[in-house]
């Protein structure tokens, strides 16, 4: 906890440290050129302002995906804030509604095949950065004016917030991938489980020789990418609706490991209110899940997830079988509210195995 604060106050003095940096080298360069333009107005000034964040945004993300394809990745999708992009099973693109807690946005690819020591990856990462700098600077030469300016700034103030290395940004993606082999590897494995959760399948069940490489990595630099595999292994039981294995690991988890990612440990919470509800009731851990405001706040969320999550509470420990029929037929409407064709597909499954629990 001590060490968590302490690289905290380390990142923001490192912030403050750049931005002051950045606002001076600004005013200098910017000085001159400023005083040869009209005083910007106020209104106009606060607007661009919005309207500025919104559009690094999508360069930040458009960086990705085009430093993506030239590094031989294949598009899965595209999301700002709560729009997103994808190719459906017929590759077909389509629009949806997602939201995604602690993102702006994100660009999400295919990786090329992994081969050791030649995995690419740096320029993927980077290349959101990389356009909220071109852009800004270009913007700037093409038509200086205090809206430029603030253009500029704020396509800056990304980039170094993503750039230096906090939280879960693409600088930390970066950092952790640059330190070992094992950990580029593992990034691979995360980009192609999505890809197949995107055309309603599971990696582990089409390739089931990466099980036994996931069970045979010697992870040394335990980090939020090598985490992921947590709940890549995770999932593999839930595929097979194995609750009660699925539930003893879940509760493990959530014991052992306090240093999850907020983001990680909220979706842990979840689940274990799930499997509480459907294996063991009498979980005394359930009631300190319930009264987690967190949690709570991700329950608000309109998806056939959370809805099912909450059918099965409602049955299993509410004993209200008419109110968890609700909820079932709630996640059935919801249907495409999931993140992908996989997690849709697995939840009308859930659906349906807990109906017929109810009924039968």
């Amino acid at each position: 906890m001590k060490s968590k604060i302490i690289n905290g106050l380390l990142q923001i003095l490192g912030i403050m440290i750049v931005g002051a940096i950045i606002g001076y080298a600004v005013g200098k360069i910017v000085g001159d050129s400023l005083s040869r333009v009209d005083k910007p107005n106020i209104i106009l000034l606060l607007i661009t302002g919005v309207i500025a964040f919104i559009l690094h945004v999508i360069i930040h993300e458009a960086g990705h995906l085009v430093f993506g394809l030239l590094s031989g990745y294949k598009f899965i999708s595209f999301r700002v804030f709560d729009f997103k992009i994808i190719k459906d099973e017929n590759r077909k693109f389509k629009i949806r509604y997602e939201r995604l807690a602690g993102t702006g946005g994100q660009c999400l690819m295919r990786a090329p095949e992994y081969i050791e020591g030649k995995f690419k990856y740096k320029l993927y990462l980077l290349g959101g950065v990389t356009f909220n700098l071109v852009f800004s600077i270009v913007f700037w030469l093409i038509l200086p004016s205090y809206y430029t300016l603030l253009f500029a700034l704020i396509g800056f103030a990304l980039a170094f917030l993503n750039l230096i290395p906090m939280g879960f940004n693409d600088g930390m993606t970066f950092y952790h991938a640059s330190k070992d082999e094992t950990t580029r590897f593992v990034l691979y494995l995360q980009l192609e489980y999505v890809y197949y959760q995107s055309i309603g399948k599971n990696l582990l069940i089409e390739k089931p020789e990466i099980v036994e490489k996931i069970n045979s990595l010697e992870i040394t630099n335990t980090n939020y990418l090598t985490d992921a595999l947590e709940f890549i292994k995770l999932e593999g039981l839930e595929y097979f609706f194995e609750f009660d294995s699925l539930y003893n690991e879940t509760r493990k988890l959530y014991i052992e490991r306090d240093d999850l990612l907020p983001v990680y440990k909220i979706e842990l919470m979840a689940l274990l209110v799930k499997l509480i509800s459907l294996v063991n009731p009498e979980d005394e851990l359930l009631e300190e899940l319930m009264n987690d405001k967190t949690l709570l706040a991700r329950f608000k969320q309109k998806n056939p997830q959370t809805k099912n999550i909450l059918a099965t509470y409602e049955w299993g420990v509410k004993l209200d079988d008419e109110k968890a029929m609700i909820l079932i037929e709630e996640a059935r409407k919801l249907k495409n509210k999931a993140p992908n064709l996989y997690v849709q597909n697995l939840e009308m499954k859930y659906c349906d195995y807990l109906e017929n629990k109810i009924l039968n």
